[in-house]
């Protein structure tokens, strides 16, 4: 198969139309990790962050800080 038909094939999958958005922030308090997931029509983002001890404290900082780019005061708080 060539490069050009690949991309074709790619590019022809059907997307989602009514696909449900997720913005969460996962914290495991345990084990010191966040993780911060963006999933909305037409863009996916995922970052985890290790912190260690504090971390709820650092993750209620950071949605408190609005740095221009994620609100993350709408972002659902998952805390396991």
């Amino acid at each position: 198969m060539t490069r050009n038909e690949l991309k074709n094939l790619w590019f022809s999958i059907p997307k989602q139309d009514n696909k449900k958005e997720i913005k969460a922030i996962v914290v495991d308090v345990k084990s010191g990790f966040y993780k911060i997931t963006t999933d909305v029509v037409g863009y996916y983002s995922s970052s985890s962050h290790y912190v260690g001890e504090n971390v709820l404290e650092n993750v209620l900082n950071r949605i408190k800080v609005n740095d221009g780019v994620n609100d993350l005061s709408k972002y659902q708080l998952i805390i396991k």
